[in-house]
C-alpha cells in the first residue's frame, strides 16, 4: 500500500511537471502558480463526482477542462498586454495564492474552507494512475515534435522572428498555458481520488515551487528529464523520512548540488534514449578500462617528475 502510494504521487507529479515543460521549457514562461490550476482540477473532479455521480475519468477530464476554462481568464488578458519574463512568473505567483485563499474562505458545506473535504471515495487505483500518466506523457511527446512544439519552440527562442515567420505569439502562448493548466488540474484530481482528502493548504506555492525546481533539475527542454527528476526527486523525499527534521535540507541540498555540477539538468537539452543506454552499459567495462589506464598514467608521470 504504501509503495502504491509513492507511486500514485511520482504520477500526478510527473503529470504536472510535463505539463509545466511544455510551457516553461518548450514556450520559455515561468510559472510560480501552477499548484492553483491543481487545486481547481481537484475540487472541480471532486465535487462533480460527489453532487453529480460523474464517473472518475469523465470527472478527472472535466477538472482538467475547468483549469484550462480558467487560464484562458487569466492568460488572455496576460498575454494580450505582452507581460512576460518575471511579470507573467509574479502574476502566476498571485493566481495560485488567490485560488488557495478563496477555497480557503469559502466556508459553506459544499467547499468547507480551511477543513477541506474529507470522505472522497478512493476511485484512483495505482493502475489507473499509471495508465492515464502514459497517456499523457505519450500526448505531450507527439505535441513537443508536432508543428504546434515546434512554434513554441520558435517563440521561446526568439519572438520577433517567429512573429516575422506568421506565428501567432498569443495563440501560441496561450494554447501552451491552456495545456499545461490541464495536465495539472487532471493531476489534483488523480491525487485527490487517491488521497481521499483535499483541502487549501495541500496546493500552496510550495507546490508549485517544487514543481519547477523538479523540473530544472530534469532539464527545462526535454520531456524525459523531468520525467525522470520526478521519479528521482519524490521517491527521494519519501526515502529520506528517516532523517526527520533534517529530510529537507538534504532535499535542498541535493537541488544545490544538481544546480552545480549539472545547471542544465539531468538530461539537458537532450532526450532519454534507450538503445544509446543499452550501448553504453555494453561499452561500460571496455570505457572503464581507457579511464584506469588514464589514472595509472597519471600518476606514474607524476611519480617520474
Amino acid at each position: 500500500m504504501y509503495i502504491a502510494s509513492v507511486i500514485v504521487t511520482v504520477c500526478a507529479n510527473i503529470i504536472s511537471v510535463i505539463g509545466l515543460a511544455l510551457l516553461t521549457g518548450y514556450t520559455g514562461m515561468f510559472s510560480l502558480g501552477h499548484a492553483g490550476f491543481m487545486a481547481i482540477g481537484a475540487y472541480g473532479a471532486v465535487l462533480l463526482n460527489r453532487y453529480y455521480a460523474v464517473p472518475y475519468f469523465l470527472a478527472l477530464i472535466s477538472g482538467g477542462v475547468m483549469a484550462a476554462f480558467v487560464s484562458v481568464i487569466i492568460g488572455y488578458p496576460t498575454l494580450r498586454n505582452k507581460l512576460r519574463g518575471d511579470y507573467f512568473a509574479i502574476c502566476m505567483l498571485g493566481f495560485g495564492t488567490v485560488v488557495r485563499l478563496i477555497l480557503n474562505n469559502l466556508n459553506n458545506p459544499v467547499i468547507n474552507g480551511a477543513l477541506g473535504l474529507p470522505g472522497i471515495p478512493k476511485l484512483t487505483s495505482l493502475w489507473s494512475a499509471l495508465f492515464i500518466m502514459a497517456i499523457l506523457v505519450y500526448f505531450m511527446w507527439n505535441f513537443v515534435n508536432s508543428q504546434y512544439g515546434k512554434n513554441c519552440v520558435a517563440v521561446q527562442q526568439q519572438e520577433v522572428a517567429a512573429e516575422m515567420m506568421g506565428v501567432s505569439l498569443v495563440k501560441t502562448k496561450l494554447l501552451s498555458l491552456v495545456i499545461s493548466a490541464f495536465y495539472c488540474g487532471v493531476a489534483g484530481g488523480v491525487l485527490g481520488f487517491w488521497l481521499q482528502y483535499i483541502a487549501p493548504a495541500s496546493f500552496s506555492d510550495t507546490r508549485s515551487n517544487d514543481f519547477l525546481a523538479t523540473l530544472v533539475t530534469g532539464g527545462t527542454n526535454s520531456i524525459t528529464g523531468p520525467f525522470l527528476a520526478a521519479i528521482l526527486l519524490t521517491t527521494m523525499l519519501e526515502y529520506l523520512r528517516f532523517l526527520v527534521n533534517w529530510r529537507l535540507v538534504v532535499y535542498g541540498l541535493l537541488y544545490i548540488l544538481v544546480m552545480r555540477f549539472r545547471p542544465e539538468g539531468i538530461m539537458g537539452y537532450k532526450e532519454f534514449s534507450l538503445k544509446k543506454t543499452i550501448l553504453f552499459f555494453k561499452e561500460f567495462p571496455q570505457n572503464m578500462g581507457k579511464l584506469k589506464g588514464k589514472w595509472v598514467g597519471f600518476w606514474e608521470s607524476r611519480n617520474r617528475n
